[in-house]
Parts: C-alpha cells; structure tokens; sequence
C-alpha cells in the first residue's frame, strides 16, 4: 500500500517572468518544470507579451483568454503554469490561472488533486491557487487554510506561504491579478531560493 506521506518528494524548478502584453496589460507568468528548463520555460512564455490579452472585462473570460494564451505557449514538458494579470475596469476578483496548461480550462472547482506523484495542486475560486512538492497530509492542512473565509487575503497569503515554508522547498502560489480587491502576483521557492513578482504593490 502507498504511503501517502512519504517524503520521495516530486523534484523540479520554478521560473517566474513579467511583462505586458501586447495590447498593454501587465502579466506574470510562472511554474513548476523538469530541472534543467527553467530558461528554455522563460523563453516559451515571454511570447504571451506578442498576445493580447485585454479583450474582456468579464470575470471568467479574463481568466479563459489568459488560460488559452499559456496552452498556446506551453512545451509538452511543463508541469504546472500559472499566471496573473492586471485588467482595469474589471470589479470582481478574477485574472489569476493555475494548472495543467492541457486540461479543459474550467474555472477552479474547489478541490485538491496531486498532478504527478508527490506533486500537489490545490485551486479554489477565490483562491489563491498553489501547488508544491509535498505530501497528501500538507496538502490537505494548506487546502483548510485556503478555505478560511474570515481573513483577508493578503493575510491569508501570507500563512500559506509561512506554511509552504516550513514543509517544502518547491511551490508556486498565484494571486488573482484583476478586481477591486486584488493585487496580483505569483510567489516561488525551489532549491535556488524564494522570489515574487507583484502587479501593484
């Protein structure tokens, strides 16, 4: 039987880039691929800045015309991308996407699910959305602390990533990037260090 905290943890890198797209906005993209692609990565996904990405103020739409632009970019080998953008005019929180770039883009259902084995992504409407090199029981102690609906979001943040901290060296969280209450943003950690990219401060 498989133990479910075993601690051979999924081992990859993380990458992080901004830029603006093509008709203006600011983006961040970023994730989690195989050791050794971090730049071939960064060089696949500063094309989205040749794409525009601003056609709609709709909540969903700004999420699915995000989604769309990273599948169009992605290598076969990526594991997990996300990115946040910055659309003015748009009120509720949206413009934040993490996931498997080849799976139906759907908005996050609310559950937890580990992509590759010892490799965990949690993404929740609302989110932020994260996804780490752990095991099944940090993953469910993250999933209860993304659901607290009693605590602001930049202090929600901010415990998910103490937490993230303390029990692994790989994870990307992304914060939604549009609304009146967003900031936007994705957060990184892998054997090289911490980084984070913000869209406003």
């Amino acid at each position: 039987m498989e133990n479910r905290n075993s601690k051979n943890m999924f081992h990859g890198e993380a990458f992080l880039l901004k830029t603006i797209s093509n008709d203006g906005y600011s983006v961040i993209v970023g994730g989690i691929c195989p050791e050794g692609k971090k730049k071939e990565a960064i060089r696949a996904y500063s094309a989205i800045s040749k794409i525009k990405l601003g056609q709609s103020k709709d909540e969903f739409l700004v999420d699915y015309i995000l989604a769309n632009a990273i599948t169009h970019l992605s290598p076969e080998w990526i594991n997990i991308v996300g990115a946040s953008i910055r659309i003015h005019g748009v009120q509720k929180s949206t413009g934040g996407i993490i996931g498997n770039p080849f799976e139906e883009h759907e908005s996050a259902k609310g559950n937890m699910e580990e992509v590759m084995p010892g490799l965990f992504l949690i993404s929740l409407a609302g989110g932020p959305g994260i996804a780490f090199a752990g095991t099944y029981d940090d993953a469910i102690l993250l999933e209860k602390i993304i659901r607290e609906k009693n605590m602001a979001q930049n202090r929600k943040i901010e415990g998910i990533l103490k937490r993230l901290d303390e029990i692994t060296k790989l994870y990307i969280l992304v914060a939604d990037g549009s609304g009146e209450e967003s900031f936007g943003g994705i957060f990184i950690s892998d054997k090289n260090g911490k980084n984070c990219l913000l869209l406003r401060p």
